[in-house]
């Protein structure tokens, strides 16, 4: 039986989050520049040569077997070519965030299989994006990456706390946002959102942290809804391909309703869909390694 946990309200959260890293200066700035229109890959290039250790980072992980560019690339302007701004810029807001959120010394819980599962929902939902032919895919691999960073951020601030939610989780085998209302824990989901908007992500971003575990009576844009979906639906098929590991084990059924509202049927699409992303998963140990740090 698990202990009761300290009484920890959002307000203690709050002042607790100013504890965590901000991002880098670069991330705002390399947005700002891919979003004009007259900007060009020199101008990127430029910018991103002020961080040559992130630079560098984002160019490993373009060369990555994700990705499978022929004979790779040693150069932003040849990664941009093949992949494209969005993307880029993509990369370099996830591995900050991950750099951000990195946790030190011994581990009582095991990040790596924590931050495994999180790059597995970023590629199941970039695949999902893709299969729906979503605009900006790569927004949605971002999206899927931090969906659950709250659960990190309460990893940092209150380890004892977030260790409770999850062996309640494992005790009494239901989900870890289930535990997290049975014992009376201000939500991961509204810890992340805070973190986000602390963060001054983008709002799409933090609609998806918000709103990943509801299926319904969400206030968002209809874009904001098709994102959340997305992710929700990939959240849920990485928990049942057991692709790493978020604090519980519990395993839904295929959501009937989401997959509607996405125009996925069931017995004609899902098989497919399915094998694309076990196909992604397979490709992930680069990023794995990577944005790990591993």
């Amino acid at each position: 039986m698990t202990a009761a946990p300290r009484t920890l309200t959002q307000e203690t959260i709050v002042a607790r989050l100013d504890e965590l890293p901000t991002l880098p200066t670069i991330v705002y700035e390399l947005s700002r520049v891919i979003n004009d229109p007259m900007s060009s890959t020199s101008d990127v290039e430029k910018l991103m040569a002020n961080d040559i250790s992130l630079t560098t980072k984002v160019l490993r992980l373009v060369n990555s077997a994700y990705y499978a560019i022929p004979g790779g690339v040693s150069s932003l302007s040849r990664a941009i070519a093949y992949i494209g701004f969005d993307t880029v810029n993509q990369l370099v807001l996830s591995a900050s965030i991950l750099k951000a959120l990195e946790t030190k010394g011994p581990q009582r819980f095991d990040m790596n299989e924590f931050w495994k599962h999180s790059i597995g929902v970023a590629i199941a939902a970039e695949t999902v994006a893709k299969f729906v032919r979503h605009p900006m895919p790569a927004d949605l691999f971002t999206c899927g990456l931090v969906h659950d960073m709250g659960k990190v951020a309460l990893y940092t601030i209150d380890p004892d706390v977030m260790l409770t939610i999850t062996q309640t989780a494992k005790e009494e085998q239901i989900s870890y946002a289930e535990a997290e209302v049975k014992l009376g824990i201000p939500g991961h989901t509204a810890i992340g959102q805070l973190l986000a908007q602390r963060w001054q992500l983008p709002a799409n971003i933090q609609a998806v942290i918000k709103h990943h575990h509801s299926k319904e009576g969400r206030r968002l844009t209809a874009e904001q809804n098709l994102n959340v979906d997305i992710v929700y639906l990939a959240n849920l098929l990485t928990h049942a391909l057991k692709f790493g590991h978020s604090g519980h084990d519990k395993i839904l059924g295929a959501p009937t309703d989401v997959l509607g509202r996405m125009t996925i049927n069931l017995e004609r699409d899902f098989k497919n869909l399915l094998q694309e992303i076990k196909a992604g998963l397979d490709k992930a140990q680069d990023f794995l390694r990577v944005l790990g740090g591993n």
